[in-house]
């Protein structure tokens, strides 16, 4: 299964996406606001008829929805609602080597910890495989090439899929999308602009299954 989340507008502080399903029908959309002052936003997710809510929260919070997977003070953390579930995501590091450390997202949702690793090619672009447990159950991929300031994301579900990764992997994209890309206040810049990220770690390559 393949989704493509298309940024369609984007405005100082709020951003408009649309959500394709194997590049034919629009199964989506994605709403993110953000505030003058503040390089956070908040975003509403509908999938096939489905409301998740993801906003950023206090690390108070976050240490009572987390429970032991926060290991130092959460980088960054955002509460995660769809009707009468709860989850939290934060950006955590892990040491791979001497003096040499790796970052990831962290996703805990319905019963589930999600791992998303953010992986940079060069001129082929990004790859954010996502794992849960010890299993690689699909990846978000970009293209290094942005053409008037409105990003893609291309993500792949490994078979079998269920539901309840769909809506991580679209939590987690969007996670990605704000914590890498938003930029509170930036005006529009028209044109192609290439952003070019080489990773060296050899941890965090080794998490890619499907290399670009």
């Amino acid at each position: 299964m393949r989704l493509i989340v298309k940024q369609i507008k984007k405005e100082l502080y709020s951003a408009v996406f649309e959500i394709w399903q194997d590049g034919m029908r629009t199964v989506g959309n994605i709403s993110m606001q953000g505030a003058l002052g503040s390089r956070e936003g908040s975003f509403q997710i509908n999938y096939n008829n489905v409301l998740i809510q993801m906003s950023p929260t206090g690390r108070r919070e976050a240490k009572e929805l987390a429970g032991s997977l926060i290991k130092r003070s959460p980088f960054r953390p955002y509460a995660i609602r769809q009707e009468n579930l709860k989850g939290i995501m934060f950006h955590d590091q892990i040491k791979t080597g001497f003096l040499q450390n790796a970052g990831y997202h962290l996703l805990s949702f319905n019963g589930n910890v999600y791992f998303l690793y953010y992986v940079g090619f060069g001129d082929r672009g990004i790859c954010a495989p996502v794992y849960r447990d010890d299993s690689c159950i699909g990846e978000i991929k970009k293209d290094c090439v942005v053409t008037d300031g409105l990003h893609i994301f291309d993500i792949i579900l490994h078979e079998p899929h269920e539901t309840g990764m769909v809506s991580a992997l679209l939590v987690l994209c969007c996670y990605m999308y704000v914590v890498t890309y938003y930029c509170a206040g930036e005006k529009v810049l028209h044109g192609i602009q290439k952003n070019i990220v080489i990773t060296k770690n050899n941890y965090l390559l080794s998490k890619c299954k499907m290399p670009l």
